[in-house]
C-alpha cells in the first residue's frame, strides 16, 4: 500500500544522487561542484539541475522544473506504481546499509 508517510519517504530520505546511480546508464549526466549535486536536466538538456542538501529535491536553474526521486523514474519510462516499488525497495537497501554503518 502506498502511502503519504512512504511517498515522504522517498522523496525526502532516499538520496537522490543514490537514485540516480541506480539508474546507470539510463540516468542523467551527474557532476559535483562547489558542494552541491547536480544533474542534467531532463526537460531542458542544462546541466543545472542542482540537489538542494535540506530537502533532497532538485531544482534547474535553467528552465525552472523541480524533480523528486518518483519523478526521475517516471521520466525513464516507469508508471507511477512500479517506480514507487523500486523505489521504496532502494529506500528499505539504503536504511539497511547506513544503520549497520552506524551499528
Amino acid at each position: 500500500m502506498i502511502t503519504r508517510d512512504l511517498l515522504r519517504s522517498i522523496r525526502n530520505e532516499l538520496p537522490m544522487k543514490l537514485t540516480i546511480v541506480r539508474l546507470g546508464r539510463h540516468g542523467p549526466i551527474t557532476k559535483q561542484t562547489d558542494g552541491y549535486f547536480r544533474f542534467q536536466c531532463p526537460g531542458c538538456g542544462e546541466l543545472r539541475a542542482t540537489v538542494n542538501p535540506r530537502n533532497n529535491l532538485a531544482h534547474c536553474f535553467s528552465c525552472g522544473q523541480n524533480y523528486n526521486n518518483i519523478d526521475l523514474l517516471m521520466i525513464q519510462g516507469y508508471d507511477f506504481v512500479p517506480a514507487v516499488e523500486i523505489l521504496q525497495h532502494w529506500l528499505r537497501q539504503y536504511q539497511e546499509d547506513r544503520d549497520s554503518a552506524n551499528s
